[in-house]
């Protein structure tokens, strides 16, 4: 008996502040927006204390998989994956910036440490006079915050 006047004082309540709520509200779709939910809320004000009159016990672990581990994803492979990517977003960049004036880079290989770059391996097509190097050098310097860590090769990189 005690759960129905519960039940009732709940949806009188509701009903007093919903109704103050719509005289605040201007007309037009906000309006009727604003009725949807209201109705919404009500139906569901009515239907929690029902579901726990009746007993009703949800058992969630029903609609789970079986290994329970099976799509945990530990936060240590997501930083692996993010790292990843981020050095493959650098290396893209890395190689567009100095191939703007003209193809000398062939590939880039770039190893992140703890919040920066460690190393940073240029392969190129051929071998650079030292002020192009010197050159590429300060243009990491300047766009990536690579100060000493850049490698200069002829032909591939290891991986």
């Amino acid at each position: 008996m005690e759960a129905i006047i519960k039940l009732v004082r709940q949806i009188i309540f509701l009903l007093i502040m919903f109704t103050f709520l719509e005289l605040l509200l201007p007309l037009g779709q906000i309006k009727n927006f604003t009725r949807t939910v209201i109705g919404l809320l009500i139906l569901l004000a009515i239907l929690t204390p029902l579901v726990e009159l009746f007993g009703a016990n949800w058992n969630m672990e029903v609609f789970l998989p079986e290994e329970k581990g099976a799509f945990a994803v530990s936060g240590s492979s997501i930083m692996a994956t993010a790292k990843a990517e981020a050095a493959k977003g650098l290396e893209t960049q890395i190689k567009a910036l100095l191939n703007l004036n003209g193809e000398k880079v062939d590939r880039v290989k770039v190893e992140l440490g703890e919040k920066k770059i460690d190393r940073v391996v240029l392969v190129l097509k051929k071998p650079l006079a030292e002020d192009e190097k010197k050159r590429f050098c300060d243009l990491l310097n300047a766009f990536f915050g690579v100060l000493e860590k850049v490698e200069f090769q002829v032909g591939e990189v290891g991986p």
